[in-house]
């Protein structure tokens, strides 16, 4: 072991040695940058608080993910647990480099900073740090991951804060047909790479065994949720701005109903299709799940505002 790894273990047993006191604040910063919060506060901030914001937001998640479990399947480095299992109070089944928690919300959180007053930048950032912090608490990540995260985290968000309105010019006067076709060409993109990053030799099966393992299965089952994201992002977000045009104006209680009637959609498709689809044979349950994902991002971006502006929950933009 370098004596990094061995100096990031030993500031994680100190951590952990402050007392078991810290274990559920920990873990409610750790949720902050979980799968399943931004599965809940994404579609808030899109329906009913501000679409602009929550379409740059869900871009950005999609983003990060993608380049994060691409990494970590370059890098195939472990995590702490699996070094010394007694540090083990969370559990992931993921490769450790870069930190995926640490790099999302850098990535989200820090575009939030660039929208707020700057009164109010500092909290973002605070949550940032406590969700970084959270993660070498419980024993999920050698401090060099967190640090990887918020390298490639400020570098994916600046570069996208450049592309942006250059993308956007260029994609605006495409056709639908076109989108579909190059959302089609993402998916595939996405697919095809993280299957030939799991080709490349590397890493250290024979010392981490069944952990090394998972981590292989989880980056595949990651590229099915990837393809399912892109394409069903890319074709809802286009026939939404096109055809669809929803405010995020309206009553508090029309807001609350339009946010709770569109997430009994989300947990529906989320958890219901994950019942119903087959995970094997092993190829078809990967496009099942990626079927799965491109249904819930074309229910969020598009059917469910063209749904509740459809029956009254909602209006469309004036200009």
């Amino acid at each position: 072991m370098d004596p990094f790894s061995a100096w990031g273990l030993d500031l994680i047993r100190a951590l952990q040695n402050l007392g078991t006191w810290l274990l559920t604040p920990m873990q409610a910063f750790t949720f902050l940058g979980n799968e399943i919060f931004f599965m809940v506060a994404l579609p808030l901030v899109f329906w009913c608080v501000n679409k602009a914001l929550g379409r740059d937001l869900v871009l950005l998640l999609a983003l990060s993910n993608f380049f994060n479990g691409l990494v970590k399947g370059l890098c195939r480095l472990p995590r702490p647990f699996w070094i010394d299992s007694r540090l083990a109070l969370s559990s992931e089944t993921s490769f450790g480099l870069p930190s995926g928690h640490t790099m999302n919300t850098t990535i989200l959180f820090g575009y939030i900073t660039t929208r707020l007053r700057r009164a109010w930048r500092w909290l973002p950032i605070v949550i940032i740090l406590l969700v970084s912090v959270s993660r070498l608490y419980l024993g999920m990540h050698f401090p060099g991951d967190v640090l990887a995260g918020w390298a490639l985290g400020v570098l994916l968000l600046a570069g996208y804060i450049w592309l942006r309105p250059r993308a956007t010019a260029w994609l605006r006067d495409l056709r639908l047909g076109t989108h579909i076709l190059l959302a089609l060409v993402a998916a595939l993109v996405v697919w095809g790479l993280y299957t030939l990053v799991l080709a490349l030799p590397g890493g250290d099966r024979q010392t981490f065994g069944l952990l090394f393992t998972g981590a292989q299965e989880a980056m595949r089952e990651g590229s099915g949720t990837l393809a399912g994201m892109f394409f069903g992002l890319w074709v809802g977000l286009v026939i939404e701005a096109r055809y669809v045009r929803f405010a995020t104006a309206g009553p508090l209680w029309q807001r609350a109903l339009r946010y709770l009637l569109g997430m009994v959609g989300v947990i529906g498709l989320w958890a219901g299709l994950k019942a119903i689809f087959p995970a094997e044979p092993y190829g078809a349950g990967l496009a099942l799940r990626a079927v799965r994902y491109a249904l819930m991002m074309l229910w969020t971006a598009w059917f469910w505002p063209w749904l509740f502006v459809r029956i009254g929950l909602g209006t469309r933009e004036t200009a």
